[in-house]
């Protein structure tokens, strides 16, 4: 798994293979086939096993102020960064990749903020015409600038950027 996240990282989803994945890993290419039929399934897995326990942890329930902090520490780190970036370029050519990460772990996490954002409306936190899902968008939109970014970021810029955001659409804390 490290060999082939290494390799998606690297070289993103379409120059990796399952023969350079072995190589990588010091196995035969048999062995990698006996348990991956595709590349694909491969990289999928190579996703899974990349998940950090931290993000797996259902956000439902945290407050926007968490939400913001978690966000900020992950997308400071270099490699998940790096990792997301090739997963976006991938979507031309590996939707089928593309689409299960997004169902397994994009879209869950989504509907979470989304949930987090309309108890922080109902909590007044917002004004209360706000609409939960441009909150989503606004962070999901400044998610992806900061994936874009080719310079190092640290969490501090990146939540007070997120904060500044919500705050322009009205977010008191």
């Amino acid at each position: 798994m490290n060999a082939a996240l290494d390799l998606l990282i690297e070289r993103g989803a379409a120059g990796t293979s399952i023969e350079a994945v072995a190589q990588r890993a010091g196995v035969a290419k048999l062995t990698v086939y006996r348990r991956w039929k595709a590349k694909e399934d491969l990289l999928m897995a190579a996703l899974e096993h990349a998940r950090n326990p931290d993000t797996d942890a259902d956000p439902a329930g945290h407050s926007i102020d968490e939400l913001v902090a978690n966000i900020a520490d992950l997308l400071s780190r270099p490699r998940f960064r790096a990792l997301m970036a090739r997963v976006v370029g991938a979507s031309v050519d590996y939707p089928h990749l593309v689409a299960a990460y997004t169902k397994r772990y994009l879209r869950p996490r989504l509907d979470a903020l989304t949930a987090t954002a309309r108890q922080a409306v109902a909590a007044g936190h917002f004004p209360p015409d706000t609409d939960p899902g441009v909150i989503q968008d606004i962070l999901a939109s400044a998610i992806a600038a900061v994936l874009l970014q080719q310079e190092e970021v640290t969490a501090a810029q990146i939540e007070h950027r997120l904060r500044t955001l919500l705050h322009h659409i009205g977010y008191q804390p």
